[in-house]
């Protein structure tokens, strides 16, 4: 019998690791793609939450000033119109999240007064106006877990 010089990984071996890529695929995509939105969320109640302290302050301080101070209050408003606004508080808005980019600053929705409705002021913040595929952060009332986040009605406190 010849010794054969051959050497490599025949048709089986190839296949079981093939297969067992497969196999590995299938249980860790859904698991990071859960972990991507988790991060996701994150982000946007951090940014949300830096909009109405940034508002809050930025109120605080016009206030102590001796000026007055409604607030922000707004709709679905893209933060990169803010850059070089006159406004104080727009301004500090922008200044707050430009570090996202222009495009990447994305769209907030403020309800902020120094009056009787300081109950429901509340920040909202998401990365586009689009609702598919987004997730709203909120504050206060941040949701924690993604499936309350993509119910969430950008505009409306829930």
């Amino acid at each position: 019998m010849r010794k054969s010089n051959k050497k490599g990984f025949t048709l089986v071996e190839l296949v079981v690791v093939i297969a067992i890529i497969g196999v590995l695929a299938a249980i860790l995509i859904p698991t990071m793609m859960n972990y991507v939105k988790k991060s996701r969320l994150k982000t946007a109640n951090s940014n949300a939450k830096l909009v109405f302290t940034t508002v809050n302050n930025k109120c605080a301080d016009i206030v102590s000033d001796g000026d007055s101070c409604d607030g922000l209050t707004c709709g679905i408003t893209q933060v990169s119109t803010f850059d070089g606004d006159s406004d104080k508080v727009k301004a500090a808005v922008w200044e707050a999240l430009k570090d996202n980019g222009k495009d990447g600053a994305g769209y907030i929705v403020v309800s902020y007064s120094t009056k009787d409705g300081a109950k429901d002021n509340f920040a909202q913040w998401q990365t586009n106006k689009e609702p598919s595929d987004q997730i709203t952060g909120q504050f206060p009332d941040a949701k924690k877990e993604v499936k309350d986040a993509e119910g969430l009605t950008f505009g409306t406190k829930g």
